[in-house]
């Protein structure tokens, strides 16, 4: 078989195979369609070369039929082309598309024509190379080629201006669409050349193969490499298996001895895989030394973000993080709200306008909760971006999953150099995405975690104030029946004198001012000490206005702001049985409210689990001689202050000691008023709060102690 017989086979079955592939990759687009239109044009030249190179000498006749076979599909082959390029640029003006396929149908119905010998003719088939034959110059087949040429030039030309324009994905297509058509049309301009007598023979046709291959790959395929990558790596190919090759080659063309030039080629056959792989770690290093950086940077913050608790921060964070290290013109953020029913904007990057919301029920939010990973603009189907008004530089979307649930998705824009997302790129993003769909469950985890945790808080406070409720009822009660002790002792003695004007012998007007003097003087001290009840329990209900606001504050304020409640809640007529110890310097470093609910916590369990121990003995001397002791004290450090409160209560067994610091779990009694959530709020408010410890030492029937240490700082 001849040479340009064997290329023109090629072009046939590549052409063929690429054109088919594109057509049914997707039927219904009218742009594929064509493509395989445009590539049966290609393969009907390459038949034309396949028959003609093995036509003899003598058959000029038949070298005639069947270059006007082919020639019906190498007319087409500049019309197809620009009617892929209109339809797929999206181009506005038919007048061009009419015209061309105007001279297209002109010359398929000329050259049968009776006066088609004018195009093409027995008389202008010419034998070239002694070889085979092609058609010859005649003035309509010199307009023809012209033509042929200035359509393909025209198209191309649309390409720049849509090139000069385009971003991203579609920018890089359009670059292999020119390296395609470098290696094509220049491939098969060369044979043309032999039409006109130059003495090139057509080597150039085996590089026609790669043109339908490379053309194919930039329709279908989105995750395109970049074109400055993909050259670099093919000619680092074509260098080390020319080397591989063409030395073995020549050793053998120069000494004659082809078995040593055999085992030369096994060789170099052996290291070339690994020489190309080395050199081209090296060439991708140079050319994805940014985009490298940047990967490994997102990297780092997908791994790290699972330590953000705040959902609004995290979402921030994303899309700063994305648009300035990528560098990229926007990044925008929606997530689920939940609640309503949309997805919703909560963080932007970009003078971009979006849409505020997507429903539930819109195309792209179905689309997207099928997709798992992240997708090129152009991978969107037309119908799921109706209504969605993404601008027109949207390079990537991003889905967001957890638990196979859309929780939203980032609208990343193309990058500010114009480079395309390459197919490392949508693997980081994809990395991102799952780390980024497992931080947004951990953030709303959190926060319906602290919105428990605060009512657990408030569960608390109110079980405090209500444990409260009785020792208050009692002291209001004592004070309530000392006034009206007081008020009948005055209405009577106001009766004796009414009947005795002047005084008489049971009570002279001397010991009426004494008695109403000393009963004034009680009333006043009753009032007195309700006030100071009344204050004291609302100064720790009251809700402070911000309630994690740090300050440096006396600790015997605090255990002052707990006596009066504890002294109300027990019924005690003296002071609560604290003993302080907080030597020269008092001063703490917290949240003012939330340490005197502590102590006021640990004071009352000390307080009631010396009650159980008082009720354990026996007699009543036993009882009596007991004396509850609970001690406050204070130690300070250069980086921590320690307060130990302790009691000679009853103690805590050792079966419950691991559970004392569990939600509800409670060693009270029945009918005492534990809820069993104090100790446990108290462990969060110093160690989730105040970043401090508490733990504890208890001995049964002995008494117990509890550490607590806050930081200074």
């Amino acid at each position: 078989m001849d040479t340009f017989a064997f290329s023109g086979l090629l072009v046939l079955l590549s052409s063929l195979f690429f054109g088919f592939f594109v057509f049914l990759n997707n039927t219904k687009n009218r742009a594929n369609r064509i493509w395989g239109l445009f590539s049966l044009g290609v393969a009907s030249w390459g038949l034309g070369a396949f028959i003609a190179g093995q036509i003899p000498e003598s058959g000029r006749a038949s070298a005639l039929l069947w270059w006007r076979i082919t020639y019906f599909g190498i007319i087409f082959i500049p019309v197809f082309f620009y009617h892929f390029v209109y339809l797929w640029l999206g181009l506005k003006r038919k007048i061009f598309l009419y015209l061309f396929y105007l001279w297209g149908f002109f010359y398929a119905i000329f050259e049968w024509a009776p006066w088609g010998d004018s195009f093409i003719g027995y008389d202008n088939m010419k034998l070239v190379f002694s070889s085979f034959y092609v058609v010859g110059p005649k003035p309509l087949f010199n307009l023809f080629v012209l033509c042929w040429f200035s359509i393909v030039s025209y198209s191309h030309f649309e390409l720049y201006k849509a090139f000069q324009k385009s971003v991203g994905l579609k920018k890089n297509q359009i670059k292999y669409f020119f390296l395609g058509a470098a290696i094509g049309f220049l491939g098969g301009g060369f044979s043309f050349s032999m039409c006109f007598g130059a003495n090139i023979y057509p080597y150039f046709n085996f590089a026609v193969p790669l043109y339908p291959a490379i053309m194919s790959y930039a329709i279908v395929k989105y995750r395109l490499m970049d074109i400055k990558v993909a050259i670099t790596r093919t000619g680092i190919a074509m260098v080390i298996y020319l080397f591989v090759l063409g030395v073995p080659f020549y050793v053998g063309y120069m000494t004659h001895n082809w078995p040593m030039a055999m085992l030369l080629m096994a060789g170099l056959a052996t290291i070339g895989p690994a020489i190309q792989r080395r050199m081209q770690r090296k060439a991708d290093d140079i050319l994805l030394a940014e985009q490298r950086r940047y990967q490994q940077i997102l990297l780092q913050a997908a791994s790290g973000m699972a330590r953000e608790h705040d959902l609004d921060r995290l979402v921030r964070l994303i899309v700063y993080l994305l648009q300035r290290t990528i560098k990229i013109h926007f990044a925008v953020f929606f997530l689920d709200n939940g609640e309503q029913g949309f997805y919703e904007l909560v963080a932007i990057r970009g003078r971009r306008r979006f849409e505020p919301t997507f429903s539930y029920q819109h195309p792209l939010v179905q689309f997207l909760k099928a997709q798992e990973e992240p997708l090129y603009l152009g991978e969107i189907p037309a119908d799921a971006r109706i209504g969605a008004n993404l601008p027109e530089d949207t390079g990537v979307i991003v889905p967001i999953h957890s638990e196979k649930k859309l929780d939203g998705f980032l609208f990343l824009g193309e990058k500010l150099n114009r480079d395309i997302y390459s197919r490392d790129d949508m693997n980081i993003f994809s990395i991102l995405s799952r780390q980024a769909g497992l931080a947004v469950q951990n953030c709303r985890f959190l926060r319906e975690f602290k919105k428990t945790q605060e009512r657990i808080f408030a569960a608390e406070k109110m079980a405090s104030i209500g444990g409260m409720s009785e020792g208050v009822a009692h002291q209001v009660g004592n004070r309530l029946n000392q006034f009206s002790s007081a008020a009948s002792e005055i209405k009577m003695m106001l009766e004796y004198l009414a009947k005795n004007p002047g005084g008489g012998p049971e009570l002279s007007l001397q010991q009426f001012y004494q008695n109403l003097n000393e009963t004034a003087a009680s009333i006043s001290d009753n009032v007195k000490r309700t006030d100071e009840m009344i204050k004291g329990i609302l100064n720790f209900a009251r809700v402070e206005g911000n309630e994690t606001f740090f300050s440096r504050f006396s600790l015997k304020e605090a255990v002052g702001l707990t006596l009066i409640p504890l002294r109300t809640k027990h019924r005690l007529r003296d002071d609560f049985p604290l003993t302080i110890d907080l030597g020269e310097d008092d001063t703490i470093y917290g949240v003012l409210s939330q340490i005197v609910e502590t102590i006021y916590n640990i004071c009352d369990n000390a307080y009631e689990a010396c009650q159980e121990r008082r009720d354990l003995f026996p007699n009543w001397d036993e009882k009596l001689a007991y004396n509850p002791i609970i001690k406050l004290q204070l130690r300070q450090f250069p980086d921590k202050s320690v307060i130990e409160i302790s009691d000679n209560g009853i103690g805590i067994k050792e079966g419950d000691a691991p559970k004392i610091f569990a939600p509800f779990f409670t060693t009270k009694s029945s009918y005492r008023t534990g809820t069993g959530i104090g100790v446990y709020v108290v462990r969060r408010i110093v160690e989730e709060n105040h970043k401090g410890t508490i733990h504890f030492k208890s001995q049964y029937l002995q008494g117990t102690k509890f550490i607590i240490e806050l930081p200074r700082k």
